[in-house]
């Protein structure tokens, strides 16, 4: 969800507004002043379409209140809060990690319908005494502001993702069956539900004729549906990756030539470095075209494997990844007759161009922004935050292993949580070949 216009920042917390929301309050103010205001007499039609246009920025500032509330909430438990953006739906405060406990869940989720709550209350508290002073306009445009904070307020606590309420729901069976993944299935299931129910009211309606209604109710059973879909991925890749280390999912890594044909490759390579990744460099040291693994390189059918090289079928480094400083080779040997066009329209069409059409598309991504290399005692989770198919892991500025997307698709795929290991064990020998660093 991206800001259309930036209103600044909050409380350190940096605020947008997307177009929807915008677009919202417009429809939110027109209504306002050709329906509802009108039905007090007595004032010229200017009026009308001030005090509409004054309560729906009313109506913005009182979700402002909402998401803020969960921004402090979530800054106080320790947790880095990256922006508000405020749309059509409501809110969202974009919140870096998990929470670590049942508490700090249940309380930064209650806290913005208590807000949005307290802010209906203030509202129609001073309606009463706009009418007390004979404002019947200004009491009318706060009675609506108060009923419909209120209303959002408890729209909000429906026990469902990805409304607070379902974060509300998935504290509380967290707390009670200290089950973390357990609560992220339920809480997922209540939300399909209502999203299912969503839509299906949506068909009705659309039946009816009400076909504006639809629309919205449309809109947001299709949001909820997807939203639930996605916290439940996210919760099973927490299950899985949430209680260890870089270092537990990455693969060892070994530095080999990529122009030798899988043949070749896999005789001096593989077989003494089963489990490696190996990262690919290019004749004269200047670049790597990619990782490959004993199981690409397995796929390649018998009678291509003579001709196929491992750089064809190499997985694109994520984004400004190079190599280390080094020393040129000179030339390249002859090149191998390569029949991988030949095999296109073959069995090679499904695996050599497939890993081809993968590291051009890495190559591709030459110009886009440099990504800091992964370190060994990050959390597991931190490669959600990485682009590119091959990531590598550094210390102290030397490669140590690389994580393949593949990988960590095949292990949440599982759902087995992932187990912890010593580093030392990873890798008992020297990443650097003594046989000689070209084959």
């Amino acid at each position: 969800m991206r800001d259309t216009v930036r209103l600044g920042r909050v409380g350190g917390v940096t605020v947008g507004v997307n177009w929807s929301l915008l677009a919202l309050a417009a429809i939110v103010a027109y209504i306002l002043s050709v329906d509802q205001l009108p039905r007090v007499a007595g004032y010229p039609r200017s009026a009308y379409w001030v005090a509409g246009a004054l309560t729906a920025v009313a109506l913005l500032v009182g979700v402002l209140a909402h998401e803020v509330a969960h921004a402090v909430a979530a800054k106080r438990a320790k947790m880095k809060v990256d922006g508000i953006t405020l749309w059509f739906m409501g809110g969202l405060t974009r919140i870096e990690g998990d929470s670590r406990s049942p508490r700090s869940e249940l309380w930064i989720a209650l806290v913005g319908p208590l807000t949005s709550g307290m802010v209906g209350a203030v509202a129609l508290g001073l309606a009463f005494g706009a009418r007390h002073f004979g404002w019947s306009l200004a009491g009318a445009s706060l009675d609506w502001l108060g009923a419909i904070n209120i209303l959002l307020g408890m729209f909000n606590l429906v026990p469902a993702s990805p409304l607070d309420g379902g974060r509300v729901l998935h504290g509380l069976l967290w707390w009670v069956t200290h089950n973390r993944w357990l609560a992220t299935r339920l809480t997922a299931a209540a939300g399909t539900v209502l999203g299912m129910a969503c839509l299906f009211g949506a068909l009705t309606l659309f039946e009816a004729n009400d076909s504006v209604d639809a629309f919205t109710l449309g809109i947001t059973g299709w949001f909820v549906l997807s939203s639930a879909k996605r916290e439940q991925v996210v919760g099973r890749a927490q299950h899985v990756l949430g209680e260890v280390r870089v270092s537990d999912i990455m693969r060892p890594v070994v530095i080999a030539p990529g122009w030798l044909t899988v043949t070749a490759f896999w005789s001096e390579w593989v077989n003494p470095y089963p489990e490696a990744a190996f990262v690919l460099e290019d004749w004269g040291a200047s670049t790597w075209s990619g990782v490959v693994t004993a199981q690409q390189l397995a796929a390649v059918p018998p009678g291509l494997q003579a001709s196929v090289r491992a750089r064809d079928i190499a997985l694109p480094l994520a984004p400004g990844t190079g190599p280390e400083p080094g020393v040129g080779h000179g030339e390249p040997p002859a090149p191998v007759q390569d029949r991988t066009a030949q095999g296109a329209g073959g069995v090679l069409g499904t695996l050599a161009a497939r890993w081809s059409a993968s590291a051009r598309a890495g190559a591709a991504q030459a110009g886009a922004p440099k990504e800091e290399p992964l370190r060994p005692d990050e959390p597991a989770m931190a490669v959600a935050g990485h682009t590119g198919v091959a990531m590598l892991v550094k210390d102290n500025g030397t490669t140590v292993g690389v994580v393949l997307a593949p990988d960590v698709m095949a292990m949440v795929a599982r759902g087995t949580p992932v187990r912890r290991r010593t580093w030392g064990s990873l890798w008992p020998v020297s990443p650097q070949p003594s046989h000689g660093r070209w084959a």
